[in-house]
């Protein structure tokens, strides 16, 4: 099917293609044709195109087809033709029969005249008294059936269409339904021969039966099995990626140190906690997750109301300047900053840790909360498949959204650790510095400020709407800085070097990524909250039967997930500053690389129960997923 060019953003409404126009918009009332009948109903316009509409019936069932346009008409011209057929009837029953003029007589044939009327009689429905005659010797044989009369199945009832097409009986049938004992069974309203007892054994009896008894029976014992089974597969399913998610930034921390990075060899993963305890660890995170709290709280900066009635500041250079001059005030005042290097296993086990107290927390606050602030994702009854997904989606206390304080705790602190390694490299070599790993760092200290920077964008992406707060967001966020920080540390310890026209290539290419990252994330946050700005006005969309409207252009005419191209380029100029001496970073890329496209499927299968048809017309316009022409 050619889809043309859609209305502008402003809001739905007719539209004009190849000489044809749709009279009816979105959600106006209309008379519809059932699909495969003549009967015409009430329902209102889902969504429409230059040929086609999406009705929804006013039917119990809310059923939703899609109609030419022949098939749509406006009420208006019902209730004009029912004046009508209201007139022609009252009319209709004046007329006593069809008259002659006496003008018109056949000639050579005599008139019949005016013909007598017929009374019909009446058939009374008492009880008649049958005269029997003389009894006569019969010989009745046992066992000889009884003829069975014969029942006329009435013109009404034989045509009828058993179909679920609403009509004006709905409301008897529905009553009827409810009769489900006397009805069922019965067709045509005939209710069905009556066996007796005797006969019923006999059947019973008979293999049939017994293998229709015994098959039920597996049957029954199958599905009580696999009801045992499904939640156990769940539980392991979750346990699994819980211990992936937590264990992967120990592991790959362990495959990557001073003395050697392969993954030819398994690690020697330290078997003592306390290990991966320190003191003075867990009271660096607590300060600094205090002062970013706080930072969050003060009242400067732009308010923003979300849905779960908080109230966040969007003051996120605040917490940029505070944060980057944290480390020279703490050196004028004879701190060792580098303590953070030292104590760094021990200060990822304390942040994950962090996090999976703030999960479990949130998992037993979800017990007191509003059905609709949970995640229907997280809420199966299954406890770790619940505790990873997440019960609540945006959880809030009082004016404090803990999404949100996450998301920045996590940006600030991937900023310090990559101003902390940099500071480590100039005090190893006396300052000569590699201009490798200040690139390295850089670059990863330029997507973190971004980030802080353009933190209001988050709110709409799905991450922050869809995801519930459990393991995989709270761990999954909280563990970036220690995961990304393997590249610079890798550069740092094993001082990989490269050519000026190396680095420049590398730097364009991220900030080729970054340019269709920051770009389309920017365009969609825009045109999610404000539709009708004039700025946007030149961008084509497309009305959903959710009310909102999609982006058919721009960015998002390009590939259906743009931002997620961008930061697989991103990703892969931060791989590209390790070389090729060494797999784990290259690892690390094709695991990015896994998530976001499985992310891709997850996301538009959201879209498709969200939006319906409306998904299905923007993915006939925009073919590719990632990659133009490829994928």
């Amino acid at each position: 099917m050619a889809w043309h060019r859609w209305a502008p953003a402003g809001g739905p409404g007719p539209r004009k293609c190849d000489g044809k126009m749709a009279k009816f918009k979105v959600n106006e009332n209309v008379m519809a044709r059932w699909p495969g009948s003549n009967l015409w109903f009430e329902a209102s316009v889902v969504d429409f195109n230059d040929i086609e509409y999406q009705v929804m019936f006013k039917d119990d069932a809310k059923s939703e087809y899609v109609l030419k346009f022949r098939d749509v008409k406006s009420l208006e011209q019902f209730q004009r033709s029912r004046s009508k057929s209201r007139g022609r009837s009252s009319s209709r029953g004046r007329s006593t029969g069809r008259r002659k003029s006496p003008g018109r007589k056949s000639p050579g044939r005599k008139s019949p005249g005016r013909p007598k009327q017929i009374r019909e009689p009446v058939i009374e429905t008492k009880p008649m008294k049958i005269v029997e005659p003389e009894p006569v010797p019969v010989v009745i044989k046992p066992r000889t059936p009884s003829p069975k009369p014969v029942v006329r199945v009435a013109r009404a009832d034989k045509f009828a269409p058993r179909t679920s097409t609403p009509t004006r009986q709905s409301a008897r049938i529905a009553s009827l339904t409810e009769k489900h004992d006397e009805v069922d069974g019965q067709v045509n309203n005939i209710k069905p021969e009556v066996k007796t007892a005797t006969e019923n054994k006999v059947a019973t009896q008979t293999l049939g039966s017994q293998l229709c008894g015994l098959t039920s029976c597996v049957g029954g014992c199958l599905k009580s099995a696999a009801c045992a089974i499904i939640p156990s597969l769940a539980t392991v399913k979750a346990l699994i990626a819980s211990l992936l998610i937590v264990g992967l930034p120990f592991f790959c921390n362990e495959l990557c140190t001073k003395r050697k990075c392969t993954i030819l060899e398994f690690p020697n993963m330290p078997r003592k906690l306390e290990v991966y305890y320190d003191l003075r660890a867990v009271g660096i995170v607590a300060a600094f997750s205090l002062m970013q709290l706080l930072l969050c709280l003060i009242p400067i900066g732009r308010k923003v109301s979300l849905p779960n009635g908080a109230q966040i500041r969007c003051n996120g250079y605040i917490s940029l300047v505070v944060t980057l001059s944290l480390i020279p005030l703490l050196m004028y005042l004879d701190y060792d900053v580098l303590i953070v290097y030292t104590l760094f296993r021990q200060i990822m086990a304390t942040t994950i840790a962090l996090a999976v107290f703030l999960s479990v927390a949130l998992y037993i606050r979800a017990r007191y909360i509003p059905d609709d602030a949970k995640n229907p994702v997280g809420n199966t009854g299954i406890f770790l498949a619940d505790l990873f997904n997440g019960r609540e989606t945006c959880p809030a206390i009082r004016s404090l959204d803990l999404k949100f304080f996450v998301l920045r705790l996590m940006s600030t602190m991937w900023l310090m650790m990559n101003v902390i390694v940099v500071v480590k490299d100039l005090q190893i070599h006396l300052g000569q510095y590699s201009p490798t790993l200040l690139v390295a760092c850089t670059l990863q200290i330029f997507y973190a400020v971004d980030f802080v920077w353009f933190e209001e964008s988050i709110l709409t992406t799905y991450e922050y709407t869809k995801n519930g707060f459990g393991l995989f967001f709270s761990v999954g966020s909280l563990q970036t800085p220690f995961f990304l920080t393997i590249l610079t540390r890798l550069v740092l310890n094993h001082r990989t070097e490269l050519e000026w026209y190396i680095l420049s290539l590398v730097v364009a290419l991220n900030l080729f990524g970054y340019t269709i990252c920051r770009g389309s994330n920017s365009q969609k946050h825009a045109f999610r909250t404000n539709p009708s700005d004039p700025a946007l006005a030149h961008l084509e969309s497309l009305p959903t039967s959710a009310g909102t409207r999609l982006l058919v252009s721009g960015w998002w005419g390009v590939m259906r997930h743009p931002n997620y191209i961008g930061e697989i380029l991103i990703m892969t100029s931060w791989t590209l500053l390790c070389g090729f001496n060494f797999a784990l970073p290259w690892v690390l890329l094709g695991l990015d690389v896994l998530f976001l496209v499985a992310r891709t499927y997850e996301v538009e299968e959201a879209c498709r129960k969200k939006y319906g048809l409306a998904w299905n017309n923007y993915t006939d316009r925009v073919k590719c997923r990632l990659i133009p022409r490829v994928f």
